[in-house]
């Protein structure tokens, strides 16, 4: 379905620039279209990710379309055609607007006819929990149970085992897809062991190493005469990198702030209605390498807010965030402001002032960074950001030790493609009121 709608525009392109296609031809073209996006891992038998989405496979779905629009010209000049650009531009052109939007209609189609994939988990572990809380979000995912390890392949015996056959009758009856394997009590030969086990009983197996979880994508795989080696790059980012992080932010931000002026300015005169005091909040706020900014927002609470914090604290479902269900310091439209995540337009003054990235780790206060120490301070080697994945994942509704290893793994792992999938990212999650506070 995918590669017929580009070839179909292909054929009306006939008559519009002249060019004769014989069917042959466009059978050929066909193939190698298929051919490539199969040896583009786009056709898999198994799922490679766990979290599979067409924003993740955009750059995947660009470099396969240009390699197969240049694979198609071979192809047509093969046969005799001329006079390709034009043709090949709209082949090009509608292939990477049809290829991702075909894709997510047919992933939901399917979704809604086979039904989401099923997924157990087993063995325990803290970043198994953490996992467990995001794919629960998820609608193209669920997870179907909860096991411990079984007793052959623990390092050390338990008296509550779960044994392999209980396994397998899991799977069978939950006609589980994907078994997600905690590593934190795995013997020695043990993921050998499980990895034949899912191939006999024909499910996915993706293996959770606990001991990985700030590393993130960015870590490279190779072999050493048998050995399995992980190599970890120190988080940096380069001058080209910085600059290019830096012209999207400057853009962003410009951009921002000429489109929302009338908004801003709005939103502005409800604050001033609604309560006295100023319309911005300014709070002191640690940066990149531990320089302080004045962070602004709009004012969503009483002026004296601060003083009461150290009071509520003792009712925080958090002891490191003020997490109140009804926070009495919060005004009639502060808390809409909230909600809506529009009390950090302000934020956009910040980006121009480089004090602020539009995607970055979160803007801690001064108590709040004073709690980060050791490997964690590594948070601080890119500025801080208007969004990020402590916004996207949910917001306050994210612990913060979690958020603080969200904010490493983002640095460990930057691109410039991250900080755009990032943006993207924002707004479903600002307009499904996510992790609101």
């Amino acid at each position: 379905m995918a590669v017929a709608a580009p070839l179909y525009l292909l054929n009306l392109s006939n008559g519009a620039f002249g060019l004769q296609v014989p069917t042959l031809a466009s059978v050929s073209v066909a193939a190698i279209w298929v051919l490539l996006l199969h040896l583009y891992g786009l056709y898999p038998r198994f799922p490679r990710y766990v979290t599979t989405s067409t924003l993740n496979e955009l750059p995947t779905l660009f470099h396969a379309a240009l390699v197969s629009t240049v694979a198609s010209g071979f192809c047509l000049t093969a046969w005799g055609a001329d006079a390709l650009s034009r043709p090949l531009a709209v082949l090009l052109g509608s292939a990477i607007v049809l290829l991702p939007l075909l894709r997510l209609i047919t992933r939901q189609v399917l979704t809604r006819l086979v039904g989401p994939e099923r997924v157990l988990l087993v063995g325990t572990g803290s970043a198994t929990a953490t996992v467990e809380q995001a794919l629960d979000v998820r609608r193209d995912i669920v997870v179907v149970d909860h096991v411990g390890l079984p007793g052959q392949w623990r390092r050390e015996m338990n008296d509550e085992e779960v044994e392999v056959d209980h396994l397998e009758r899991i799977v069978v009856r939950q006609q589980v897809d994907r078994v997600l394997l905690s590593t934190m009590e795995l013997g020695d030969t043990a993921v050998g062991d499980f990895l034949h086990w899912s191939r006999r009983v024909n499910v996915s197996l993706t293996v959770l190493p606990e001991h990985f979880d700030i590393v993130g994508v960015g870590a490279a795989i190779d072999q050493v005469r048998g050995a399995t080696v992980v190599s970890l790059q120190p988080p940096a980012l380069s001058r080209t990198a910085r600059t290019l992080k830096r012209a999207l932010d400057l853009f962003g931000a410009a951009s921002g702030i000429v489109l929302l002026l009338p908004v801003m300015v709005a939103i502005a005169v409800a604050v001033r209605m609604d309560s006295s005091g100023p319309v911005l909040f300014r709070q002191q706020r640690i940066g990149r390498g531990g320089r302080r900014f004045q962070l602004l927002k709009f004012r969503t609470m009483v002026p004296d807010a601060d003083a009461m914090t150290e009071r509520l604290m003792a009712d925080s479902s958090d002891p490191h965030w003020l997490q109140l269900e009804h926070d009495p310091r919060i005004t009639r439209v502060g808390r809409f402001l909230r909600s809506t995540s529009l009390d950090e337009l302000p934020q956009l003054y910040n980006v121009l002032a480089g004090h602020m990235s539009l995607v970055g780790p979160r803007p801690l206060s001064v108590r709040d960074d004073a709690r980060v120490g050791g490997w964690a301070r590594g948070r601080l080697d890119i500025t801080p950001g208007l969004t990020g994945l402590w916004q996207v994942l949910g917001r306050k509704s994210v612990p913060f030790e979690e958020m603080v290893k969200l904010d490493y793994v983002y640095v460990n792992n930057w691109s410039l493609w991250g900080d755009v999938k990032l943006l993207l990212q924002t707004l479903p999650a600002v307009i499904a009121g996510r992790g609101a506070r």
